[in-house]
């Protein structure tokens, strides 16, 4: 008799610990859903929700009730609004300077929130192995909420770089030329 009341106060200890973030809903946020798709490996979707949930876990003890507006927050300040991609100058005959060229592109919003949460999870792969994955988890979407940390330092390096190169947006795609009705062309 003693040992079932113990099996069951450890069993609704575990749901009360489960209830914590996994019901309260945000399961189906689309945010969240995607940092699971991007946490998944080989198809291991109750592995990357738990090291999620346990990042969340970190966040909501050391700041109760505000772990989600952390996620919202370092996702959003990591996210990419302009891209980088090199254009190699052709190279002349005898010629010693030729160089590449930087044009900047911009980057639709759903692509960007992605490539910033990628960010963010190859920044706390990379930030210490020996510690488990959702305790630099946490502390990467703490660091990128408050506006530090190097997801966001190379956000504001790549938009340096692209504010720096905006001249030459014009070389990565080709102009259609705008249709001009007879009206315009009698206005002119």
């Amino acid at each position: 008799m003693q040992k079932k009341k113990n099996k069951t106060e450890k069993r609704d200890l575990i749901l009360l610990q489960k209830e914590s973030f996994r019901y309260m809903g945000f399961g189906t946020d689309p945010l969240f859903r995607k940092m699971v798709n991007l946490l998944m490996r080989n198809g291991k979707r109750a592995k990357a929700e738990k090291v999620l949930y346990k990042a969340f876990d970190i966040l909501d003890r050391e700041y109760p009730g505000r772990a989600l507006h952390i996620f919202y927050f370092g996702v959003f300040e990591a996210r990419r609004d302009v891209g980088i991609r090199m254009k190699p100058k052709p190279k002349k005959r005898r010629q010693a300077n030729s160089y590449n060229v930087y044009v900047p592109f911009s980057i639709s919003p759903s692509r960007g929130l992605s490539l910033g949460m990628r960010a963010l999870l190859k920044a706390s792969l990379v930030s210490s192995p020996s510690q488990p994955l959702w305790e630099t988890l946490s502390r990467e979407l703490l660091q990128a909420s408050q506006r530090k940390g190097d997801v966001v330092a190379e956000r504001f390096s790549l938009n340096k770089l692209a504010n720096s190169n905006r001249r030459r947006v014009h070389l990565g795609f080709r102009r259609h030329f705008p249709v001009i009705n007879k009206s315009e062309i009698a206005n002119l």
